[in-house]
């Protein structure tokens, strides 16, 4: 392809599948960019589908598209962000430990909760498909396989990768939904934790024997951890859970000891943190409760009858929502009875 003169050839084209990817220096914004081109038209379906599925992304761990270039009928390249170094294969860049680990596994999550977000299913998710870039930011690449959530998401013969490949995708005609990328994800969790995916799922169609695949690694995986992601390589890709809940759970499990509640009580503040773990709220005889604060979630230690969270009876052991009202009285004493406000802040999580 003949580049616009902004771009500036850095180094030699690399050769994949589809295409090739020419690395360049936009001289005018004077940036480093990439550029992906494809070889002849029998790919232009697939060269338009990443476009397609690009243009929509506005996501910190998706890779970001600058410019379109199309000199010719049968030619059509993708400038984009580029992200140098080594892909999620490479050993040199393995967590070091279990919150790394979590930081990484986040950020993957986050990414593809984004992508799902748009309606857009990547359909080819894994550790090659991403990189980390200068600032420590996981990126997602490679839209080739991409589709809309919906009609279009449908395929004759089987595309994907070998052991990221969710089982549906090996039926000879299928429709597909985002559990695809779900059971990928829970693959590349899988090969990020152990460098290596067990034998029964690099079978094609995969096989399941049981158990838990995170169980077994050098990090110290929570065991509500553990149990998401061994539910995104379930075989069944109704029981996968949505990303955004594997997300949400990561964040939580990193943010560990830093959220805190307010609790206004009478007209009364008191928070709720790691250093104030504990609250009682009472108001004898009608109820009593006592909230605790565990490094995870805020639950109820202990209470008396007529208790209530947003008009739900509770029991020991519940967690509070987000933000919520607790309520000591049942309706009948409902002159008497007080509501109390209970809201959960959560810092930002920062790389």
């Amino acid at each position: 392809m003949d580049l616009p003169a902004r771009y500036e050839p850095t180094g030699d084209p690399l050769d994949g599948g589809m295409g090739s990817v020419l690395p360049c220096k936009d001289r005018t914004l004077q940036r480093d960019v990439a550029i992906k081109v494809i070889h002849g038209a029998t790919h232009r379906r697939r060269m338009l589908d990443e476009l397609s599925a690009l243009a929509k992304m506005r996501s910190k761990h998706v890779v970001q598209i600058y410019d379109v270039l199309q000199p010719s009928r049968d030619e059509i390249g993708i400038v984009q962000e580029f992200i140098s170094g080594v892909d999620l294969f490479d050993e040199g860049i393995s967590p070091h430990d279990t919150t790394g680990l979590y930081k990484q596994l986040w950020q993957i999550a986050s990414g593809i909760s984004d992508i799902h977000a748009l309606g857009v299913i990547h359909r080819d998710i894994k550790p090659n498909n991403m990189k980390i870039d200068s600032e420590g930011v996981v990126k997602i690449f490679d839209f080739g396989l991409a589709r809309d959530e919906g009609p279009s998401a449908a395929t004759l013969g089987f595309v994907g990768t070998r052991g990221f490949a969710a089982p549906e995708l090996y039926v000879g005609s299928v429709r597909f939904t985002k559990a695809v990328d779900v059971y990928a994800f829970g693959a590349t969790a899988l090969y990020l934790a152990t460098r290596e995916l067990p034998d029964e799922l690099m079978e094609q169609p995969p096989t399941f024997g049981g158990g838990s695949y995170f169980e077994d690694t050098d990090y110290d995986i929570a065991d509500e951890i553990a149990e998401v992601l061994d539910a995104c390589l379930a075989q069944n890709a109704s029981e996968r859970p949505d990303m955004s809940t594997v997300r949400d759970l990561l964040a939580k499990h990193i943010l560990h000891g830093r959220h805190r509640a307010l609790v206004v009580f009478k007209g009364q503040p008191s928070y709720l943190n790691s250093s104030s773990d504990s609250v009682n709220l009472s108001l004898l005889p009608l109820g009593q409760v006592r909230i605790g604060y565990d490094g995870l979630d805020f639950k109820v230690v202990e209470l008396t009858p007529e208790v209530f969270i947003n008009n739900k009876r509770v029991a020991v052991g519940d967690v509070l929502p987000g933000s919520c009202v607790v309520t000591l009285g049942a309706a009948e004493h409902k002159g008497r009875r007080r509501h109390i406000t209970f809201d959960i802040s959560h810092p930002e999580f920062v790389l």
